[in-house]
């Protein structure tokens, strides 16, 4: 059972019922605020009040935080006196069904004192091996139980900030914008993992269960005071145990929601807080050496060139306001950084990577721009500082998010040097947006700019509206229009109206029931943000989403239903031909634990007026194509200690056939050791022309742990179409927080050395090693 009232140790009835009624009634007077003191003991609370849970309500109001009456000794087990002043927060399970039963024993508390905010948590287990505990390592979840809070300091129901609890003491934070939903209304939402701030957790496993202390001091906290010194900000309190697939939230998420919705978050306020704008300094050294295999100038043979690399710079962060943050950067290195995983690319058109860098990830929902495209975005932060896949230096730059008045407010300006017959460029974004008719709804606009030494720049600008409507209607228009010039090519672009897009979406967002997305998008041969992120230009484009999702209830083995059919149609404008066609209808079964089962039908129509390569020995000629085929895509509970998922596609592909195979495995082998493996198959026939094609990814993960100060990222990467081996370890010690030392490794390795016009390759293509410490200091 989640104990929500230990005010009652006898049961208080069936919903309806007068005692039921008296419950509820007494429980909301006493909401968060403090209770008469008791002594404190983390005996497992009564039973008898599941019922009080399954009818908790869902956010609304104001509801007071308690002061904490007395100190906390952060040691995971909250027995202190000022603990038995705070009452248990009331959970209302959100899957694996709505307001559903359960018998386990939960207690999530939240309280304050002028410092900080404090959570404690309460696992109780009969059996202490029943708990799953597996993460040693900072931001890595690997199956544990857990639990968490997410805080919309801002109030502005869009984004929140989410610190995780685990039992072995490891911490996950990250930051959530959009309202934790995707644009279509589906969960996720963007989500910046990168992102990191200063916090604490403790943690305790007994024979009694699991226990925890949370302290997220105000100091990392970005809010707005009113003159009485309260606070008032959303806030949301879950416990996850994957075993089962069993989450509960206070407040009450309806399952017509993502749980993450920032706008379904209890409003909460804090008395007597007073706002804190400390300055963090984080200077870091590096050494580093790397040695490259560099063809002689008589282009004979490889000769290595080892070349040593030292390097200072650092980062500064302060607040010129409660509501605002400045990031300031010099001789910005991102050598921790978790390298790019490889891909194989099928299509005819630029592959998209996830930016990982921390400096990009501190509310970075204000700089989305989405511009009604495949991945189309008006901001791709990768555009700074990397070059193919290779990193750029960066100069230095300046960072500035938060709120001005009712003005969301995000300006990002960043110099790179000269590199590799690169000029040295400037980047600069520049971001606006508030709030009109309701909380769900806003008018905006956004500016990116692209300036070389030599004078070429891009500078594209986009205005945008998102309106909801009534009920869960939302209708979405955009305006963007690019400007270059300063060389010949940029001069003779098209301009005005023929560097312009115009995006028009109508949207039902909802996670039950029937949902649907509308989308038109026209897009002139001119624009082409040089910032942003495309894969096409000078066409128009039509989508039609239709969606049904169906949540069975609690007597039924599966948790979801979904049914969906999506439509997409992409027009060139510059010879009136369809340029791409798309039907794919699925079908999706989520049992109650979580396994997923995908069953998709996809009917495809391309016509290619630019042959491409797959490979040495395929391509793809000039030629319009109609193709189908059908996948079926596993995915394990991830409850399972081991985690298989597993997507097999066949049917045509273009004018052959083709059989795919992607595969994935995570196994959490004890708290020291988590392997993933993965290994992804493409077999492509085209009979008629006599082509074969064969690709082959092999990817395996090794992460360690010592303990939560020490830890070990590895990963190695084979790819049969270059027959290139690659490697990337990461050994990180973390002395406190802010204070880390990083030893990373890469090295490449040529497996096939013979290639036809080349000298032989040399076995060992590329190795660095680096070394860096940084060290944040606090004022």
């Amino acid at each position: 059972m989640i104990n929500d009232c230990p005010l009652f140790n006898t049961p208080i009835g069936r919903p309806g019922s007068s005692r039921h009624a008296a419950a509820l009634a007494i429980w909301a007077a006493v909401a968060l605020g403090p209770a008469p003191a008791a002594s404190q003991n983390l005996a497992a609370p009564s039973p008898g009040v599941l019922s009080s849970t399954r009818e908790s309500p869902e956010a609304r109001g104001v509801v007071d935080v308690a002061r904490l009456t007395g100190p906390i000794t952060l040691d995971g087990v909250s027995d202190e006196a000022a603990w038995s002043a705070i009452k248990p927060l009331p959970l209302v399970m959100y899957e694996p069904s709505f307001r559903g039963g359960s018998d386990r024993q939960i207690q999530l508390l939240m309280g304050h004192d002028d410092d900080a905010i404090y959570v404690a948590a309460r696992f109780f287990h009969d059996d202490p091996d029943e708990i799953r505990a597996f993460s040693l390592t900072r931001d890595r979840w690997s199956g544990d139980d857990g639990f968490g809070v997410l805080l919309d300091t801002f109030n502005d129901d869009e984004n929140a900030m989410r610190f995780v609890g685990l039992p072995l003491g490891a911490r996950m934070d990250m930051s959530i914008t959009g309202d934790g939903q995707q644009e279509n209304g589906q969960s996720g939402g963007p989500r910046g993992s990168s992102w990191n701030t200063f916090w604490d957790l403790e943690t305790r496993i007994t024979d009694q269960g699991w226990f925890a202390e949370m302290r997220i001091p105000f100091s990392s906290l970005r809010f707005e005071a009113a003159e009485d010194g309260s606070v008032v900000m959303g806030a949301m309190v879950y416990a996850y145990e994957p075993a089962q697939g069993n989450r509960w939230t206070f407040p009450a998420i309806p399952s017509t929601a993502p749980y993450t919705q920032v706008s379904a978050f209890q409003d909460i306020r804090l008395q007597g807080v007073t706002p804190r704008n400390p300055v963090y300094v984080s200077p870091y050294v590096l050494a580093g050496r790397a040695r490259t295999a560099t063809l002689n100038e008589a282009g004979t043979a490889y000769f290595p060139v080892t070349d040593p690399d030292y390097q200072v710079g650092g980062d500064l962060k302060l607040n010129p306001t409660p509501n605002l943050t400045l990031d300031l950067t010099v001789n910005t290195d991102f050598a921790a950084v978790e390298a790019d995983q490889q891909q194989v690319n099928l299509t005819r058109f630029s592959l998209f990577f996830d930016e990982k860098r921390p400096f990009f990830q501190e509310r970075a929902g204000i700089f989305g721009f989405d511009t009604g495209a495949e991945r189309g975005t008006l901001f791709y932060s990768r555009r700074i500082g990397l070059a193919d896949g290779q990193p750029i230096g960066i100069l230095g730059g300046a960072r500035l998010v938060g709120r001005v008045g009712s003005w969301d407010l995000g300006l990002i300006e960043m110099q790179t040097e000269a590199d590799r017959g690169l000029r040295s460029e400037n980047f600069g974004v520049l971001r606006l947006r508030r709030r009109v008719l309701n909380t769900s709804s806003f008018l905006g606009g956004m500016a990116t700019s692209r300036v070389d030494t030599d004078g070429v720049y891009n500078v594209t600008y986009g205005v945008d509206s998102q309106l909801r409507l009534f009920g869960d209607e939302y209708l979405t228009l955009k305006w963007l229009q690019t400007v270059q010039g300063g060389s010949d090519v940029r001069d003779r672009a098209p301009s005005g109206l023929d560097a312009g897009r115009v995006v028009a979406d109508w949207t039902r967002r909802r996670l039950q029931g029937f949902s649907y997305q509308n989308v038109f998008v026209w897009s002139g041969a001119g624009y082409d943000p040089g910032v942003g992120f495309e894969l096409r230009q000078n066409f128009s484009r039509a989508q039609s989403d239709w969606n049904y999702q169906w949540y069975p209830g609690e007597g039924s083995r599966y948790r979801r239903v979904w049914l969906g059919v999506e439509s997409n149609a992409w027009y060139r404008n510059a010879d009136d031909h369809v340029d791409t066609g798309r039907l794919r209808g699925f079908l999706t079964l989520e049992t109650k634990p979580g396994l997923t089962i995908t069953f998709v039908s996809n009917t495809q129509y391309e016509d290619v007026v630019t042959a491409f390569d797959l490979g040495d020995d395929a391509g793809i000629p000039v030629g319009s194509y109609w193709a189908s085929e059908g996948s079926v895509d596993f995915r394990s509970p991830r409850g399972w200690t081991v985690r298989p998922n597993v997507k097999v596609t066949a049917g045509q592909f273009f004018d052959g056939r083709r059989l795919s195979l992607d595969n994935r495995v995570n196994w959490a082998a004890n708290r020291h050791i988590e392997l993933i493996g993965g290994w992804e198959w493409n077999r492509i026939r085209f009979d008629d022309r006599g082509q074969a094609f064969d690709a082959h990814l092999f990817a395996l993960t090794a992460r360690g742990a010592v303990n939560t100060a020490f830890s070990i990222d590895a990963f190695l990467q084979f790819n049969s179409l270059s027959d290139r081996l690659t490697t990337n370890a990461r050994f990180r010690y973390n002395f406190r927080e802010g204070q880390d030392l990083w030893l990373v490794w890469n090295e490449g390795l040529n497996l096939e050395r013979t290639v036809l016009g080349l000298p032989r390759l040399p076995f060992e293509d590329a190795r660095t090693l680096t070394m860096k410490y940084t060290h944040t200091l606090v004022f």
